[in-house]
């Protein structure tokens, strides 16, 4: 058996459902059925904001033993009077502060008991309230993803151990000279590679040049199209591509802009916002932002849009012609190479630096300045928020998770910053990229529009501690109580980004009983 306890602090509603998010990670290291873990967040959620809305304080009592999860919430505070009212869906006693911040609408204890197999409920009034409920665990039938579009240069590392921190979903492990990634982590985003100093971590491309004299259609993202400095705008770096690639006049009917598929995208995520029952409606534009709510919000699903993100879109327009993609990022390698087992891939992937090198030569700056396009750009509109960059998409969607976003009807998240333009596979500066684009478009692509996904979004699996789950049980209670001796300042020198993942690292296998550097000093210490 394990057990965990968290305190909860009334009124904090900043730090509300920081328990329940916890517990969340718990059990999936565990390797319990998705569907279960969201019913006990669920429920654990409902009972820990009801502390923080009605109580002084309270705290959360997790314990797992024979495949049940068992959870207590206790608070000191005013009581409930009468127990059968406050279970009818609607009745609340939250006050004014708790409801402009929109809670109180009386789903608390009615979805405590939806969620759970078991459900209790103690009060006495002006003391505090007890809520038990129970909830069996099945496990899971899968692992991870088995396949992630990073490539390890291990040659290169010298353990700058930058990327162990940058990762937003903890996937990166240096336990050795070796960099590893954790598949079933893993979002295929670009963090580590922006911040390797020695291009350990990186991506690569199913060929290195362009397809000079081939039929093929190139895909270019309007990021490409604004790297060669300031007097070269997007027309002209598509017209000396289109040449580059020879044909005569049909070879500028082979470069596509994913930027026309992408408005496409946009536009099609507004549509099914105007009739979508959760909001807000999130755009699954970026393939790295889907991956991470697959992996670590899959409460937030069913808010994104079931659309194709764009180089899904433009594949399937293709239509089995052969062609080459420019990616910025391994999340659209992984979505466009798909599974290696399933054959030759349809398409072939080309890396930015790549097409840079060729065009440089016939490229020439205009009167060093960049042509202005006289039609002034629409304002932005008020129903669409663009957040770029991790750590804001983290904190987005925390709030939204945290049902605290009510006045935003579209989220577009991007995992780089100022999105595609902020590659660290582009060398501009991604604010003025996009600044350039902004102001010399190309004109919109006709054919451009949005497809359904085609396959639906589901909660990753993440790991399984073992296949019994009788023993995942014992495993994590060992990795709680090698976490509670480690010193806990997750300074990231073992080359594990936390004290937690070393602990489940050092029970699992992939690290030494003694890796815990500061451990090792205070030993030595006289």
């Amino acid at each position: 058996m394990t057990t965990v306890v968290y305190q909860i602090e009334g009124g904090d509603f900043e730090h509300g459902g920081e328990a329940s998010r916890r517990l969340k990670e718990q059990l999936k290291r565990l390797g319990a059925d998705p569907a279960v873990v969201r019913r006990a967040m669920i429920a654990a959620y409902e009972a820990e904001m009801n502390v923080v809305i009605h109580a002084e304080r309270g705290e959360l009592r997790a314990s797992l033993q024979n495949g049940q999860l068992d959870i207590e919430v206790s608070d000191t505070g005013p009581g409930i009077p009468d127990i059968a009212a406050a279970l009818r869906e609607g009745f609340s006693t939250a006050s004014a502060r708790a409801r402009e911040l929109g809670f109180g609408a009386g789903m608390g204890l009615p979805n405590i008991r939806r969620n759970s197999d078991e459900f209790a409920i103690e009060s006495t009034v002006g003391q505090g309230t007890r809520v038990r409920f129970s909830i069996r665990l099945r496990p899971q039938t899968l692992y991870g993803t088995g396949r992630h579009g990073l490539t390890i240069e291990a040659d290169h590392c010298r353990r700058a151990l930058r990327c162990v921190h940058a990762c937003p979903t903890h996937a990166v492990r240096v336990l050795g000279r070796r960099p590893e990634i954790l598949d079933y982590l893993c979002i295929d985003c670009t963090a580590c590679i922006a911040v390797c100093p020695t291009g350990t971590l990186t991506t690569r491309g199913t060929r290195a040049t362009l397809p000079v004299g081939e039929e093929a259609v190139v895909v270019v993202p309007a990021a490409l199209l604004v790297q060669f400095g300031s007097g070269i705008a997007p027309a002209q770096v598509r017209a000396a591509l289109a040449a580059l690639l020879g044909g005569g006049a049909a070879a500028d009917a082979r470069v596509w802009v994913l930027e026309a598929w992408e408005a496409a995208l946009r536009a099609g995520v507004r549509r099914y916002a105007e009739t979508a029952a959760a909001l807000p409606v999130i755009s699954p534009a970026c393939p790295a932002v889907v991956n991470l709510i697959e992996t670590r919000y899959p409460a937030l699903i069913p808010h994104v849009a079931p659309l194709a993100p764009a180089v899904d879109a433009v594949r399937a327009a293709l239509a089995g012609q052969r062609a080459v993609f420019v990616v910025t990022c391994p999340s659209q390698r992984t979505a466009l190479l798909g599974d290696a087992a399933a054959g030759p891939p349809p398409v072939d992937v080309l890396l930015p630096a790549a097409v840079q090198a060729a065009l440089a030569p016939h490229l020439h700056a205009d009167s060093g300045q960049l042509a202005v396009s006289a039609t002034a750009p629409p304002p932005p509109d008020a129903d669409l928020l663009r957040v770029t960059g991790l750590p804001h998409v983290l904190h987005l969607f925390d709030e939204i998770e945290g049902r605290r976003v009510r006045d935003v009807r579209v989220v577009e998240p991007w995992a780089c910053a100022e999105g595609c333009f902020g590659s660290p596979l582009l060398r501009e500066e991604p604010c003025l990229a996009r600044h350039r684009w902004e102001t010399a478009p190309l004109p919109a692509d006709g054919a451009a529009r949005a497809v359904p996904r085609g396959r639906p979004l589901a909660p990753r699996p993440g790991l399984r501690l073992d296949t019994d789950m009788g023993k995942a049980i014992q495993k994590l209670a060992r990795i709680d109580t090698l976490r509670r001796e480690l010193p806990g300042a997750d300074c990231g020198e073992c080359g594990a980004p936390t004290c937690a993942a070393l602990a489940e690292d050092i029970v699992l296998g992939r690290a030494a009983a003694g890796a815990c550097v500061r451990q090792r000093s205070q030993e030595k210490a006289p």
